[in-house]
Formats: C-alpha cells, sequence, structure tokens
C-alpha cells in the first residue's frame, strides 16, 4: 500500500447534526461570479443529516391551501487541522446548509456558508467509465469513524451491482463502521473517488451484528445521478454553471407549483387529511 496523501486525507470532514454524526467528503470549492466568493460543497449520506430535515405543512398564498414543506436546520462540519500531514490536532467548525438530499438514494449535499475556498476537493471518478473497474483492485475507506479524526482502511473491490432496497450498491474489504456513514471510498491507484460509505454488512443468518470488514458503499455512479436530478452538474461538468443549475432548479418548483395551482383549480384531488 501507498502512502495515503493529502488529496484522500484532506477533503474529509466530520458532519455533525442534531441527533448523530457521520462524515463528509469536499467535492467542490470554486470561484462563485456573482457573489465574489467561493462556493464550497460537501457530499455525504441523507440519513446522517435526516435529523435535521422537518417536514410540515404551511399554508400557501399562492396555492391557497396547506402544502408540505420542508424545513432544513444548518449542519456544522468539522475540519481537520493536521501537523506532519498525520496527527490532527484541532478542528475548525464551519456551519452549512442542506442543499440537496434524497433518502432514496441516501445522499445528501451540503454548501459552506464560509465563501473562503477551501483548497482541497475530492476527485471524482469520470462519468461513464465505471466499466474499466475491475474486482480486486486496491480501494482506501476515509471517514470519521465513531466521531474521531478520519480512519483510514484499506481493501480491494468486491463486488458490483448489488441490489439492496432496488438500489445498486457495491461491495468492499476496506472496513467501515458507525461515523464512516458519508465519507469516502477512493480507488487507490488513482486516488479517485469512486463511492460514500452507507452500510455494514450484516449476516442475516447469524447473527445481526454488523460485518466490519465487508462495507457496502454507494457508487460513483448513483452520485452522478443525485447530482443529475438534483440539478448540481456543474460541480463535475464544466458546461453547466452554478447560478445556471439555481435558476433550473427554481423553474423546476415553479413548474410544480404550477401544476398544483391547476389541479385546484379543475377541482383535483383533495388535500389528505
Amino acid at each position: 500500500m501507498k502512502e495515503i496523501s493529502y488529496d484522500m486525507l484532506l477533503p474529509n470532514c466530520r458532519v455533525v447534526t442534531q441527533k448523530v454524526g457521520g462524515s463528509g467528503t469536499v467535492i467542490y470549492s470554486e470561484k462563485n461570479e456573482d457573489t465574489g466568493g467561493y462556493s464550497t460543497y460537501v457530499l455525504t449520506n441523507c440519513h446522517v443529516v435526516i435529523g435535521n430535515i422537518e417536514v410540515k405543512k404551511k399554508w400557501s398564498s399562492l396555492l391557497k391551501h396547506d402544502v408540505k414543506m420542508d424545513f432544513l436546520t444548518s449542519a456544522d462540519v468539522h475540519f481537520f487541522k493536521w501537523q506532519y500531514q498525520s496527527r490532527a490536532v484541532g478542528v475548525t467548525a464551519i456551519d452549512s446548509d442542506i442543499v440537496a438530499y434524497d433518502p432514496d438514494h441516501d445522499l445528501a449535499l451540503l454548501k459552506l456558508r464560509d465563501i473562503d475556498q477551501v483548497p482541497f476537493a475530492a476527485k471524482l471518478y469520470p462519468k461513464g467509465k465505471e466499466n474499466q473497474l475491475r474486482l480486486g483492485v486496491p480501494v482506501i475507506a476515509i471517514g470519521a469513524a465513531m466521531g474521531e479524526p478520519p480512519v483510514i482502511t484499506t481493501g480491494r473491490l468486491s463486488q458490483f451491482a448489488r441490489e439492496i432496497d432496488n438500489r445498486e450498491f457495491w461491495l468492499s474489504t476496506a472496513p467501515t463502521i458507525f461515523g464512516n456513514s458519508g465519507g469516502a471510498v477512493y480507488l487507490e491507484e488513482t486516488e479517485e473517488l469512486i463511492g460514500v460509505p452507507a452500510i455494514n454488512a450484516v449476516s442475516l443468518a447469524f447473527t445481526p451484528d454488523p460485518i466490519t470488514h465487508l462495507s457496502f458503499f454507494i457508487p460513483i455512479t448513483r452520485v452522478y445521478e443525485f447530482l443529475d436530478e438534483q440539478m448540481f452538474r456543474f460541480i463535475y461538468d464544466s458546461n453547466f454553471t452554478e447560478k445556471g443549475e439555481a435558476d433550473s432548479r427554481e423553474s423546476e418548483r415553479r413548474n410544480e407549483e404550477f401544476k398544483i395551482a391547476q389541479k385546484e383549480v379543475l377541482g383535483g384531488e383533495d388535500d389528505e387529511e
């Protein structure tokens, strides 16, 4: 195994929420031409931040009835200060907003409120190249296991296309445990992010305890699906811009509101009790 480089270590952070904690990975930190500052985005699991998401009904003056809305509480993101490139000697806590989440993908995206650039972001494995990956290649998992500073484990890519709850997962032998959720799985050779740790393997036949030496993770293919569906494509594709994607999301939201309003005018379905 080669020495762990800063390119994999520094993007890792700890995510602290109202109920649980987990890990996150910086995947974008670039100049925002509209604000003059920098926009930094952290990828994590949805279940890590779900305690900061509350869905409740609120009166809509546009639709003239109650609608379900999500109310999002900020999450703390802890970045670690390192000495000798190996020793964590402290943390810097930065507030972040939940800007996208999907319970089905179990992914969420946080945007730091700090407008200073974070000089390190994980390299994403290229979109559409996943068929070039092979079983047995060395991988590295990094995350704030048990709430600790980043814990590094190694293993091998062991399985593709494992379906769990109708979603694809990949399997590695890099051990992970509670707190690794939302962290990173890297391809050792290229130091590119190939997935996000999500769940430990569990032997249903013998014990309900997690099998920590076998870890399922959300593959990079689903990360791209999430970014596409949530309209954050600028993170990996320079053909899109941050403002353009924000405008697209707002347009989509207004279109959905208009459809709901039309149903109301035409005597659509009654609200749920």
